[in-house]
């Protein structure tokens, strides 16, 4: 998504616009980016304060280095970002530039540097529980609920005639009662 300068400087953050300060920890920047790419495309820039005052990124070089390694260094698997500077003039009048990274939607499920999960919600990125995470999984397609083996259960637990009707049903044309007894293999022949 294109913005214009007037855009970076006054749009207000939300599911797929958020900006940053330069002087930001850039590990901390590893949770937005997650969350975007998680979540929906996102264009995250940094140079704004959270208080929409221009700062740019041209006086802090070695974090700006930092912070363009983000995607690769501190999260798994990498983000692929596209990024670019766009000129601007700071808060004190002076010229200056901000960084645009977008970051697409990832069909993958990415996690920061602590194997934590962000998603973006409305304006925050919002760090997943286990069971969000599960969901999130599932939803990407990363891991299947049919591969989900249920607590408790063994193979004697498998109603085997159910099974065999099943097979008629959908017209499955091996046996699928063979069960190799000892080991716990279903093998249908």
């Amino acid at each position: 998504m294109e913005f214009t300068l007037e855009d970076l400087y006054t749009k207000k953050e939300g599911q797929t616009y958020d900006h940053k300060s330069a002087r930001k920890d850039p590990k901390g920047l590893s949770n937005h980016i997650v969350a975007f790419a998680n979540a929906d495309v996102g264009t995250l820039v940094i140079g704004i304060e959270d208080d929409f005052t221009v700062t740019g990124i041209d006086g802090y070089h070695n974090n700006v280095n930092d912070i363009l390694r983000v995607p690769f260094d501190y999260c798994t698997p990498s983000v692929h970002v596209t990024t670019k500077t766009v000129e601007c003039t700071d808060k004190n009048g002076n010229p200056n530039h901000l960084l645009v990274m977008t970051i697409p939607q990832s069909s993958e499920l990415h996690a920061n540097q602590q194997d934590e999960v962000y998603y973006r919600m409305g304006d925050k990125s919002k760090k997943l529980n286990f069971d969000e995470r599960l969901q999130l999984m599932y939803a990407k397609g990363s891991r299947y609920y049919e591969d989900e083996p249920v607590y408790r259960s063994s193979m004697e637990d498998i109603d085997w005639d159910f099974v065999a009707d099943y097979c008629k049903k959908i017209g499955y044309q091996k046996s699928a009662t063979l069960l190799q007894k000892g080991k716990g293999a279903f093998y249908p022949i």
